[in-house]
């Protein structure tokens, strides 16, 4: 019986020592769920008065008009003019009530005119909640899909053949 307890013991310990040494590998590497993520289309912005999320600009082509999208929720017990703002540019203002979220363009429309980004591009937009202003590159998005009920008026998609047209020409 000692003798069995003689080969046992090792073998034991080094199944100990693998545990424990294997046990810290995540000890460096934090879990996902504990870092906070804007899983959106959009940027965030934090502001001095205001929390901005998912915003984007919906535009069909470059040089064109722009659709303002994304939420804006006021931390503050007073109303605020929330403000977007192309460098040199058109500028666009909502009213955030106090202590409320807003969906920008669900109820009014924001658009910026004459924005030189082209759907995919990035563009950087003077952000403002009444105090300082604040930059933030922003997207631009192809008004497809989802964001098609945001195209700036008067932006018709570009004409996609359809498969009887194919057909007719023999493909």
């Amino acid at each position: 019986m000692k003798r069995n307890l003689l080969t046992r013991t090792p073998v034991i310990a080094l199944a100990l020592a693998l545990a424990a040494g294997t046990a810290g590998c995540s000890v460096n590497s934090p879990f996902q769920t504990s870092e906070t993520m804007s899983l959106a289309d959009g940027v965030p912005a934090d502001l001095d008065n205001a929390q901005v999320r998912n915003l984007a600009l919906v535009s069909g082509e470059e040089g064109g008009d722009a659709t303002v999208t994304g939420t804006v929720e006021n931390t503050t017990g007073e109303e605020l003019t929330f403000t977007v703002a192309v460098p040199g540019g058109s500028k666009v203002e909502a009213q955030i009530p106090a202590n409320a979220v807003v969906v920008l363009s669900e109820e009014e429309t924001l658009t910026l005119t004459e924005v030189d980004a082209a759907p995919g591009d990035m563009i950087e937009l003077d952000v403002s909640d009444g105090g300082a202003t604040t930059p933030v590159n922003t997207p631009v998005l192809d008004p497809a899909g989802y964001y098609e009920d945001y195209a700036p008026e008067g932006w018709t998609p570009t004409p996609t053949p359809s498969a009887e047209h194919e057909e007719e020409e023999g493909h």
